[in-house]
């Protein structure tokens, strides 16, 4: 190896190479596995250069630290190095990795050019014009980087972003600039007894044949009339669509209803809302409705105006000997059903001010004039009932654009940094465009401009406004608002006790549930909850509603430690869960009603408490058919414990799920463990796994695995009815063995392993939170700062809002 000093050109730093310093270490400790000869893992000690201006060498050199400093080289079956031997040789390493990558970081910083995601830009979007369209969908997806997609290094451009973004701002626009006459708004109760077909199939006599060629066709009546409300057997889309209900035009609404659950054995069901325009379903809400007492339940909703609204719940239909309504009259049916009583609609809401907000947002303080009803009509043929009637058009659209750009650009402006945008739109006015048309042409400009879609950073400590952007993209995922913006215009904003007081105001807004959706969403992987879809045959209880519940679950978690500042140790374990009715019936927890979630208490021995032993995260890591101590293993390492574990080699296959019960998967991960190129990374993978296994593929507890095939007909019901398609397979075994030595029975053992590294899940979380917030990984010379970070949080108490609190606050957030 060579002691020379390079001149690292990128930096202009002279950095001594500290290769003479580790020669007697590699000698002694790495150099039989890691030379010409050997090479394992492709690594020769005797010939990597010190070269950390290249990012591959860095990231080598990066790599053999981090080995030797969790103790994986030298291995485990080698002889260990002397701890005094082993911290020189670390010390002699950090020291120049360290000084080369902060000096890096102060050249150019940590984040590189970053622009807004595609989230980031609906919701900017949406409030800079005071709109609520959907946009997200038209942008390409975003590739995560370290995990998370507000990563500057996998937010590229490409000429497809670049059209979608003026399809986007197209859309956004006609959004805002509505000029036709105020619609007159909906508020009206429905019947459902007054809908078309349903009425026919009510005033058709039973036994009617329907079929002339068939004589048994006889009419079969699915419904039952009573005084108050019409009672459903079967609450298929072609029979629950509200189609007398027409939606005025695009807006927020106000859903009402009322209704009941009959003959249910006194259980309630879960009624689902949606809208259907014939090419989309969406769901719009759910509710729990009792047992032969009416509820009236009451949400609101975004609609465009194209839809009607459906009813649906898998709760109906069917009675304890399987029929449905199909094989019997509705008055011989025995099986649960849905009475509805009435549906009401409402709506748009806040029409009142007319034209809407939105239009001076995006216009400006344009004069509008009344036209007489139909003089002219819009691009989609709507009758306008205004028209711009600026004194100077000119002058109006550069003081629209200017007032526009200031708020897009979420900074002062430059002078003559509008120009072009005027020009723009003056060109198109001086072509013959009317007033509105030449407008949109600099607002559309804006809209796709790096100034508007890039974040404006420079290397060093961030000015006031860069810090308002950060911290609002952080926090709420869109831009900063009227307060943030006029703290950094009067440079106060970086002012330790304004920045503080700011965290707790934007924590405590509503808009704040962004930080949540999208952070816990990507850390703990909710957004992979519909990556697979459990065996319907192995797993008949999961639906829609355990679906969402997983989630909401989680989010709810999160947004109670964050609220009430918990411990991050909370999130290894807590003597508490937020469940609602659906959840607590998964979980086998008493007296929780209705789908709203709380805080409810478990018992010294429940296996629950956490984010580990949540139903969303269980079906995360799990395949649909079978679970993978692999794949659970490995989201503890990477999610809780930062410290992802390598790829496997390109050589080793995956293990095939036996749905038949004969084998478990603890005996096809033998193999791996045998195997000397697997073994070392399985004795960290497997044991976060194995502790898990007491939990299906949905998250429910089990003491046996679920088969097709081998196993005893299970005894459990489902609704009121036996569950016959899966079999009670072979019994599980959740214990297992720490690379340490220190062992476990089940999860409750190794969550209390967990516990005693406490610091080392807040020091994840904390990097987490940092990466996601700055846009940019974790660098070598980051992790003094982290540690800082860590340090100051556990003196405070441990807090999760302490921990945001000091991310925040650390220099790392508030410099590129």
């Amino acid at each position: 190896m060579r002691s020379l000093v390079y001149l690292i050109l990128t930096t202009g730093v002279v950095c001594a190479a500290p290769t003479t310093a580790l020669k007697p270490f590699f000698a002694k400790h790495c150099t039989e596995c890691h030379e010409g000869d050997v090479k394992k893992g492709g690594l020769d000690l005797t010939a990597l250069p010190w070269k950390p201006e290249e990012r591959k060498n860095f990231d080598e050199w990066e790599k053999i630290y981090d080995r030797v400093t969790k103790g994986e080289m030298p291995p485990a079956k080698k002889s260990r190095p002397e701890a005094k031997a082993q911290s020189e040789f670390l010390a002699s390493l950090q020291k120049p990795l360290h000084e080369f990558n902060k000096e890096q970081q102060a050249t150019t910083g940590r984040t590189v050019l970053r622009r807004l995601n595609r989230t980031e830009y609906e919701n900017t979007v949406h409030d800079l014009l005071g709109i609520d369209v959907p946009l997200k969908h038209i942008l390409p997806e975003d590739s995560l980087m370290h995990g998370f997609d507000t990563v500057a290094e996998g937010l590229r451009f490409s000429q497809l972003q670049i059209e979608k973004y003026l399809e986007a701002a197209d859309v956004a626009l006609d959004a805002a600039i509505v000029l036709t006459q105020k619609p007159e708004p909906l508020n009206k109760r429905f019947s459902y007894k007054e809908e078309e077909g349903i009425r026919k199939n009510l005033d058709t006599p039973p036994g009617t044949i329907t079929d002339k060629n068939n004589p048994k066709s006889g009419h079969r009546v699915m419904f039952r009339e009573t005084p108050d409300a019409l009672i459903m057997f079967n609450t298929a889309d072609y029979l629950s669509g509200l189609k007398k209900c027409r939606i005025p035009g695009p807006g927020l609404y106000r859903i009402k209803l009322s209704g009941y659950a009959v003959q249910s054995d006194g259980r309630p069901i879960t009624l689902m809302i949606y809208s259907n325009n014939y090419r989309e379903k969406k769901l719009l809400s759910y509710c729990e409705l009792p047992a032969d007492k009416p509820r009236e339940y009451e949400f609101t909703t975004v609609l465009n105006g194209s839809e009607h609204i459906v009813i649906n719940s898998d709760d109906v239909g069917h009675d304890k000997r399987g029929q449905n309504v199909y094989n019997v009259q509705a008055k011989d049916f025995t099986g649960t059903g849905v009475a509805m009583q009435w549906l009401e609609v409402e709506g748009p809401l806040g029409v009142d001010m007319w034209p809407q907000p939105s239009l001076k947002l995006a216009m400006g303080d344009v004069p509008l004039k009344t036209l007489p009803p139909y003089k002219r009509k819009d691009r989609f043929g709507k009758s306008i009932g205004f028209e711009f009637a600026p004194a100077d058009a000119k002058a109006a659209i550069s003081a629209g654009i200017s007032q526009f750009a200031t708020r897009a650009f979420r900074r002062p402006l430059e002078a003559g940094e509008t120009d072009r945008f005027v020009k723009l739109a003056t060109d198109s006015l001086d072509a013959g465009q009317m007033f509105e048309d030449a407008m949109r042409v600099g607002l559309r400009a804006i809209l796709t401009a790096p100034q508007f879609l890039l974040f404006e950073e420079r290397p060093g400590k961030l000015d006031d406004f860069a810090v308002a952007s950060r911290l609002s993209y952080f926090l709420w995922s869109s831009m900063p608002d009227a307060e943030l913006m006029q703290l950094a215009a009067a440079k106060k904003l970086t002012q330790p006790a304004i920045l503080r007081a700011q965290v707790e105001r934007m924590l405590k807004s509503g808009k704040a549930q962004a930080f949540t959706t999208n952070f816990v969403g990507q850390w703990l992987d909710m957004r992979g909850i519909d990556a697979t879809m459990p065996d319907k045959k192995l797993y008949p209880e999961f639906d829609m509603v355990l679906k969402l519940s997983m989630v909401a679950e989680t989010e709810a978690f999160f947004n109670e430690v964050l609220t009430k500042n918990l411990p991050v140790s909370s999130f290894i374990d807590s003597d508490f869960a937020m469940v609602n009715s659906r959840l607590a019936e998964h979980y086998g927890i008493d007296g929780v009603q209705g789908e709203q979630f709380r805080r409810v208490s478990l018992p010294p021995d429940s296996p629950r408490g956490g984010v580990l032993t949540q139903a969303s995260v269980l079906k995360v890591t799990a395949n649909g058919t079978v679970t993978s101590p692999v794949l659970r293993g490995a989201w503890v390492l990477k999610r809780l414990l930062n410290q992802p574990p390598s790829p496997p080699p390109p050589s080793v296959g995956s293990i095939e799920p036996d749905t038949r019960g004969t084998t478990t998967i603890r005996d096809q991960l033998a193999k791996h463990r045998d195997s000397e190129s697997c073994a070392g990374c399985h004795q960290n993978i497997d044991p976060p796994g194995f502790a898990l296994e007491s939990f299906d593929v949905i998250g429910g507890w089990r003491e046996t695995y679920r088969s097709q095939d081998k196993g005893t007909n299970t005894k459990r019901k489902l609704k009121g009815q036996n569950i016959w398609q899966y079999k009670e397979g072979l019994p599980v075994d959740s214990s297992g063995e720490l690379p340490d030595g220190h062992k476990f029975t089940g999860i409750k053992d190794f969550k209390k392993l967990l516990l005693s590294q406490q610091d080392l899940v807040l020091s994840a979380l904390a990097s987490k939170l940092m990466i996601y917030g700055t846009g940019a990984g974790i660098q070598f010379a980051d992790h003094t700062a982290i540690d800082a970070i860590v340090k100051q949080t556990k003196a405070e108490g441990g807090g999760l809002r302490t921990l945001v609190q000091a991310v925040v606050a650390s220099p790392m957030f508030l410099s590129k």
